[in-house]
């Protein structure tokens, strides 16, 4: 007789970082907007270093954008390596890896 097919537990907390992490793309895309506008504004401060320390803010928001999309990239060809269902057994085996706990 075949095993039951069960969620596999591995596969949800995944798909639970992943959604974390995408529901906070949009809060980390506008991390460093309102500095970069208030800089390019020439309101708040002029001059080179202004100049230069606005174009590191747009260096920066641009490094932590491009960061975010490696972490979903790699979030999702993660959650790929894991089937949605496996057997009980399977199941209680990697719930004891994740969680060090039979």
């Amino acid at each position: 007789m075949a095993e039951e097919m069960v969620p596999n537990p591995r596969h949800a907390q995944l798909v639970e970082l992943l959604k974390e992490v995408q529901s906070r793309a949009h809060e980390v895309g506008q991390a460093y907007q309102g500095i970069y506008a208030a800089m390019q504004s020439a309101k708040v401060w002029t001059g080179p270093t202004a100049s230069k320390w606005t174009n590191e803010v747009a260096d920066r928001h641009h490094r932590l954008a491009q960061l975010v999309r490696q972490m979903t990239h790699a979030i999702e060809d993660e959650l790929h390596r894991h089937p949605a269902m496996v057997t009980r057994s399977q199941a209680d085996l990697i719930r004891h890896q994740l969680t060090g706990r039979p």
